[in-house]
């Protein structure tokens, strides 16, 4: 009977990924708000 082969995905390995696709989503979210607040900023000192 084959020998069930180990994953590859240590529980280390799952949770430091998971925290740099949550950084990475957080700094874009950052990012979008930050523009979108000094595109409002903008639009309002024209009127």
């Amino acid at each position: 009977m084959p020998d069930k082969q180990a994953s590859t995905w240590s529980p280390t390995k799952a949770i430091s990924v998971a925290a740099v696709f949550a950084l990475a989503i957080l700094y874009g979210g950052y990012q979008v708000g930050k523009d979108l607040a000094l595109r409002d900023s903008a639009q309002c000192e024209g009127q």
